[in-house]
Formats: structure tokens, sequence, C-alpha cells
């Protein structure tokens, strides 16, 4: 019943903007303009909630999104892609500047923190050395806010528009199997294999960055993988020696070892995430 609802309600959605883009100057309080922000307004918050976990921050950036919904509707093109994908791609773009900016912020805030106090009577509370400081707490939100960002920003530029929705809606935002069919208009078991392909590739390519994934991070996630109840058999332990931990630069194998290096680099990373 839920899967016929919000079928018939994406049914609706791209009917109305079909109208609204015919209606050329539509005025924003437009009868149908209220139906469609009402319907899109629920569906624009769950993907910046992906993205973004500040209650206050997800509420601005779905207002701000759904404005460049509506002011993007004369451009968007219906024979290049479905409504709900144009939608999401939309939403995640303002969500990421909108991150970036907070990312910009905090940074601002911790130059300030930098600087010396200028009030010399001015005496730290006691049990300082003991609890982490407002400074430290930030510096820590900033460096996990930091590598979601690089994350996503990677995943953005080397997946295909489908791989990402897929790999988006799945992975962050939990969406069922059946939910991101519908929206790509592919079966179930294309979105199930394009996931696992999406998955591997993306591992490997975050754990070949240094600036997401530290060396000492992955010397960790590994002695903890092979302490767990599924250890990487020994090959791949030695392909991820040879190719991650060398002391210089990391690189991935020749394309005989590149399928294998996939699946030990997509084991190892939920170590490192976790």
């Amino acid at each position: 019943m839920e899967a016929q609802q919000e079928r018939a309600e994406w049914d609706e959605i791209q009917t109305l903007v079909g109208r609204l883009r015919e209606e050329a100057g539509a005025p924003y309080q437009d009868p149908l303009a209220d139906r469609l922000l009402a319907l899109l307004r629920p569906r624009v918050r769950q993907l910046v909630r992906g993205v973004c976990a500040d209650a206050d921050a997800v509420e601005d950036i779905t207002q701000e999104a759904l404005l460049r919904v509506w002011r993007g509707l004369p451009s968007y093109d219906p024979t290049i892609a479905p409504f709900r994908a144009w939608l999401s791609q939309v939403t995640l773009n303002c969500a990421y500047n909108a991150l970036e900016q907070r990312v910009r912020l905090y940074r601002h805030e911790l130059r300030e923190a930098d600087q010396p106090s200028t009030d010399a009577e001015q005496e730290p509370p006691a049990g300082l050395d003991q609890t982490p400081t407002l400074e430290s707490e930030m510096v820590q939100r900033l460096s996990e806010r930091e590598r979601l960002e690089r994350i996503l920003a990677l995943a953005r530029q080397l997946l295909s528009p489908d791989d990402y929705l897929v790999w988006l809606e799945q992975t962050v935002n939990n969406a069922p199997y059946q939910e991101v069919a519908l929206l790509l208009g592919r079966s179930e078991s294309w979105v199930r294999q394009t996931l696992t392909r999406v998955r591997q590739k993306l591992a490997a390519a975050i754990l070949l960055r240094p600036e997401i994934v530290s060396d000492a991070e992955i010397e960790y996630a590994l002695r903890r993988c092979q302490r767990s109840e599924e250890p990487l058999p020994p090959c791949e332990v030695e392909l991820l020696q040879e190719t991650l931990l060398t002391g210089g630069a990391r690189r991935p194998p020749g394309w005989r070892r590149i399928l294998q290096f996939r699946q030990a680099c997509r084991k190892l990373l939920r170590y490192v995430l976790e």
C-alpha cells in the first residue's frame, strides 16, 4: 500500500511539474505550486538529512533547496532525466554548498579560538586538563565533517549520475532497493548489482587517498579486521600492504588484481569508518 501511494504521489508530482512548466511566470503562491511544494518538502528534507545531522541546518537547507527547485523548473528537461532524479541532484548540490559554508565558518571559529586571550587575569577553569575543551570538540566534529565531505565529493567525481544516486540513496539514506529501482526506472536486481560494484570501486578510491584515510588508520583497521570473526585471507592482506602501506604513494594494482583489490578494500573500509 505504501509503495502504491508513493508511486501515485510521484506521478502527481510529475504532472504538476509539467503543468507549472507550461505556465511561464506562474506566481509562487499559485495553488499548483503550493501543492507541488507540499509534496516535495518531506522528500527534500529526507535527502538533506542524509548528509547533514544538524536539525536546524536541515530545515534551512531544505527551504533553500525548495527555492532552487522552484527557480530551476524552467530549465528542467524531462527528456534527459526523471524529475525525481533531477530533484535529488539539485537538493544535494544545495546541501553540499551549505555544508561547505558551515565548514568554512567552523574554520574561522577555530582560528579565532587560537588567538591568545588579552585578559591577563583570566584563570583557566579547574580540571581543564581532564575535560575536553570546546575547541577540541569542534576540531573533532570538523574532522568528521571534512571526511564525509571529501567522500561525498569523491563519489560525485568518480561515479556516473545513476551509480551515484544508487550509492547515496541506499548507503547514505537507507532507501529500500525497490524505492531506488523506482527512482531510476530500473529493476531491483540491477540496483543490487550496481550497488555492489559501486561500493567496491568507491572503497578502493577512498583508501587510496591519504587526505581521507591516514596510514595509521589503515594499519589499525587492518589489525582489527584480522582479529575479527571474518579476517582477510593472506593474499588480500599482502595485496593491501603492497598497495596502501608502502611508506610512499599509494597505488592500485594492475588490472588483473583490481577486482580482488576492490573487494579487499570494501571489507577493510568498514573498520576505518566505524
